[in-house]
């Protein structure tokens, strides 16, 4: 799975000193612009492409927690520091995408962690040598603690986390996609297909890969600190964890394949 772009264009924002004189008169259409949840667009295979119109057309998509019911997700803050480091982990994720090709999660699982550790080492040179002072659209001037930047940046690495539980979700329904009605040359109805990417089993890959995603950054905080701010460890991180989660590999080989079962 490749990050193609963070949309930016209804959700436009920058953290600068510079501030509009008709910024009174937008600040009402703003903060509608911050209650919203930010847009982004992923890049995946065309038959990913065309079982999510179908998901789409029959309301059964399922994203960030596994529910199928979109009332159920969580709404997005009007917190600009969030934001700001929202719209930044999918540029640098845009950059990096090529890094690590190939259709299976477990591509777009090593660009959004590697993502937050570059980001996070961007953010701890911010504040070297002090808070970092920045100027938004709605809150004004402010002073920003280290604390205050990590916050912000878990909060958006959990963001593009829920992205990797809806991709794999999408991926079981698309591989237990069968036609409807399908008749063999005798005439025949097709015995029915009894799905089994949408098993507990699937499920349960699923879940071990979101759980992959959140040790993978308790690792690196750890590992920053013990090894004293060291580049370069996620990719290292993520795939101990990989390769150390029973089936993930195998599941992810299966998931993606181009074959299907039944």
């Amino acid at each position: 799975m490749r990050i193609s772009e963070v949309n930016q264009s209804q959700n436009t924002y920058r953290a600068e000193a510079v501030s509009s004189p008709k910024r009174e008169d937008q600040s009402a259409e703003k903060q509608n612009v911050f209650e919203n949840l930010p847009e982004a667009e992923i890049s995946i295979s065309k038959e990913g492409l065309a079982a999510w119109r179908e998901a789409e057309r029959t309301g059964c998509i399922g994203v960030m927690t596994g529910r199928d019911d979109p009332g159920k997700l969580p709404k997005a803050k009007s917190n600009e520091v969030y934001f700001e480091h929202l719209m930044e982990l999918g540029d640098v994720m845009t950059e990096i995408s090529e890094k690590y090709k190939g259709d299976g999660v477990d591509s777009f699982m090593k660009t959004v962690a590697e993502g937050y550790e570059i980001m996070y080492h961007k953010i701890v040179d911010q504040h070297k040598n002090g808070n970092r002072n920045v100027v938004y659209e709605i809150s004004g001037e402010r002073s920003l603690s280290l604390e205050e930047d990590l916050a912000g940046l878990d909060e958006a690495y959990d963001f593009w986390v829920g992205f990797v539980d809806a991709y794999i979700l999408l991926q079981q329904k698309r591989k237990d996609w069968r036609p409807a009605g399908v008749v063999s040359l005798n005439g025949e109805q097709e015995q029915k297909y009894e799905k089994k990417y949408m098993s507990d089993e699937y499920h349960a890959y699923r879940h071990n890969a979101i759980e992959i995603m959140r040790r993978g950054k308790e690792d690196f905080l750890a590992s920053f600190k013990a090894l004293n701010g060291e580049n370069g460890i996620m990719a290292g991180i993520m795939n101990n964890l990989m390769n150390r989660s029973v089936g993930f590999w195998e599941k992810t080989a299966e998931l993606w394949s181009k074959k299907k079962s039944g």
